[in-house]
């Protein structure tokens, strides 16, 4: 019985070192087969990032070449309205500086109409009296 308890506990050390072997080759196909599929994953995902980041560059890329544009326009667009202001304004102060000369002119000639007339008034007066003094005088002589 001895033997045949021998051989038993022979055979029950070898199979249950057959199934740790088993057990053991189990788990390092599980672990190959995890590790290939986390390398998948980190793979793709590796890949998923590099496309946002190619998709996110050609973005900021675009909209920075359309700011560009915009920003010339609008400077294109603010350098034509100031030439218009320029202008706008330089016809303002010529119609102005015209329009104060005209001012100027006919302030003048108000002046000069009022001094001769004021020179007539004053002639007038003058005449007047000369009148009354040759009135007077001859009033006296006779």
């Amino acid at each position: 019985m001895e033997g045949a308890g021998s051989s038993n506990s022979l055979r029950i050390a070898a199979a249950r070192e057959a199934i740790a072997k088993r057990q053991n080759q189990e788990f390092r196909k599980l672990k190959e087969s995890y590790n290939d599929e986390i390398s998948e994953v980190r793979n793709k995902n590796e890949k998923e990032i590099m496309r946002f980041k190619k998709d996110y560059e050609l973005k900021m890329t675009t909209e920075k070449t359309e700011a560009e544009i915009k920003l010339a326009k609008l400077r294109s667009q603010y350098s034509k309205q100031l030439e218009v202001e320029n202008e706008r304004f330089k016809k303002l102060l010529e119609d102005l500086k015209q329009s104060n000369s005209e001012r100027i002119l006919e302030a003048q000639k108000a002046n000069e109409q009022q001094a001769v007339r004021q020179e007539a008034r004053h002639n007038e007066y003058l005449e007047r009296a000369r009148l009354r003094f040759e009135e007077e005088k001859a009033k006296l002589e006779t």
